[in-house]
């Protein structure tokens, strides 16, 4: 059930929790644990962000592990229901994935997972930046048409104050200070240029290529990308 108290962040609460924040990470993570906690009427439901800049999507922080990587098999497909929230601008909701044809192929991807249902939600982030709030619920019935009503208030609450964190944050997402999961990021854009510069292919390729071998391997993208940079670096006698 949705929660339609939970349906708005105050402005200032969230800008002070910006200001509060040491970094573009911390603040992300204290985003989505304020959407986790919030939504699902005491029940768990798991929530991440993502976000997409120049054809390259980022889980950009998760309430639990778990999100993180039902949002990482999407990437490696290109294709799932929050890259479609995102690029497409608008909401995904799947309140049975069994029964839902569209989406079979992904639902046998994460069969393992036990979720039962996926709400994804755009968030406008500007012009050249797509976002997306997603959640997972491995309980049945937990998404009705008011849970979805409250995560789509809470998706346009957050907003303004998501351009804003881009717009500070973003420029320095290579940085040594960030979080595991961004700097993972920019293990995963080397391991891209790598296989671009090896295979001759498109970036596009690339990213595709890297996620179906980490999916076959059974390992994360940024442990794949470790490995493609090894690899890179072994074929130079550099190790």
């Amino acid at each position: 059930m949705g929660t339609p108290g939970h349906d708005a962040r105050n402005q200032d609460e969230l800008q002070d929790l910006l200001l509060d924040s040491e970094g573009f990470s911390d603040f992300m993570l204290e985003l989505v644990l304020i959407a986790a906690a919030g939504l699902g009427s005491g029940k768990p439901v798991l929530c991440s962000i993502t976000v997409e800049r120049e054809g390259f999507p980022l889980t950009v922080a998760s309430s639990e592990l778990d999100a993180m990587i039902l949002d990482e098999r999407q990437y490696a497909f290109d294709n799932g229901p929050c890259l479609t929230a995102l690029r497409q601008q608008r909401t995904v909701f799947i309140p049975d994935l069994d029964e839902s044809r569209k989406w079979e192929g992904y639902a046998r991807v994460i069969a393992s997972s036990g979720v039962q249902a996926i709400l994804a939600v755009p968030v406008e982030a500007g012009s050249s930046t797509q976002a997306a709030l997603n959640c997972y619920a491995r309980d049945l019935g937990m998404m009705d048409a008011a849970f979805v009503s409250a995560v789509e208030a809470f998706a346009g609450s957050i907003s303004r104050i998501l351009r804003l964190a881009l717009r500070f944050h973003l420029p320095a997402l290579a940085g040594a200070d960030l979080g595991p999961e961004l700097r993972a990021r920019g293990l995963v854009d080397a391991a891209v240029a790598v296989i671009m510069a090896r295979d001759k292919c498109s970036r596009a390729e690339a990213f595709t290529q890297l996620g179906r071998s980490a999916f076959t391997g059974n390992m994360r993208l940024g442990e794949r990308a470790i490995e493609v940079l090894r690899e890179a670096r072994r074929a130079q006698g550099m190790e």
